[in-house]
């Protein structure tokens, strides 16, 4: 009789183990599904977003090198060692140092400086320059290298300095032989602190009539080709020195170019700098 009871107790609780086994046995398969589909999802939601990761940084550096390009292309006017200087910054991907430096005919506010970063902002974007203008009125080249302006430039950490000598405070006062030795001496300082720096030079505006000043232009143009310094002449942009229509590009009063000249004097740069 006990182990009837037995028996039948045994077969009664036999269904209820199987039925235990089965749920977990499908609760073990549903956790799988679910914990198997949370990684499907995971792997997949990481491989599209590494993916999409590496297709914008493929199009950034596309992006990047076609800006490169444009730069790069823009600037075959100028000289060698200048385009160099402009593919490092670029390659550095840092703005491209340009100091702007010279008398009152290079006005720091207002003057040709301001015109040509306007239009150097627009044609290769702005910031692309990091334009720094040093005006120095008054001042003669034998001033200019005794207070060692250089040391301003150098400063900027330039990648080109556009460089316009005191020709016109030296007329009358200096020699052109010691002009260009001051001129070689305020390089040669800005060398030693900024060896990569690239210089170009220019001279001031042309004015009325002028009869030794034009002769020490070009005793600063040949100078520049025997040192292999860069060498911007504007004067070409300008009328005849020699006629009268000259007066309303340089006041006549202050031999300084007035707005039309510093149009005149902006426009010829942007040509220089700005390659179509």
């Amino acid at each position: 009789m006990a182990g009837s009871r037995s028996c039948e107790r045994e077969r009664g609780e036999r269904p209820l183990r199987n039925f235990v086994f089965i749920l977990l046995i499908t609760a073990a398969c549903l956790s799988f599904t679910i914990v198997g589909h949370l990684y499907w999802k995971q792997t997949i939601d990481a491989t599209v977003q590494a993916a999409r990761a590496k297709m914008e940084t493929s199009g950034q550096q596309e992006e990047k090198a076609d800006q490169t390009k444009a730069i790069l292309a823009r600037t075959k006017q100028l000289p060698a060692a200048a385009q160099n200087a402009i593919k490092r910054a670029v390659a550095e991907n840092r703005p491209i140092r340009l100091v702007i430096a010279g008398s009152e005919s290079t006005p720091e506010k207002g003057g040709w400086p301001d015109l040509l970063k306007q239009t150097l902002d627009k044609a290769y974007g702005e910031g692309t320059f990091q334009i720094t203008v040093h005006e120095y009125e008054g001042l003669t080249t034998a001033d200019a290298d005794k207070q060692r302006i250089a040391a301003d430039w150098a400063n900027d950490k330039p990648d080109l300095v556009l460089f316009e000598p005191f020709l016109l405070n030296d007329n009358g006062v200096i020699v052109i032989d010691d002009t260009l030795d001051h001129i070689e001496s305020i390089i040669s300082q800005l060398k030693s602190d900024v060896p990569d720096a690239v210089v170009i030079l220019q001279p001031p505006n042309p004015i009325y009539n002028a009869t030794y000043y034009p002769k020490q232009v070009e005793e600063l143009k040949a100078f520049a080709k025997e040192n292999r310094y860069a060498y911007f002449d504007h004067w070409s942009a300008w009328p005849d020195y020699k006629s009268k229509e000259i007066d309303q590009y340089v006041d006549p009063e202050s031999d300084l170019p007035t707005a039309e000249g510093a149009k005149r004097w902006a426009e010829a740069l942007a040509e220089y700098f700005i390659a179509q």
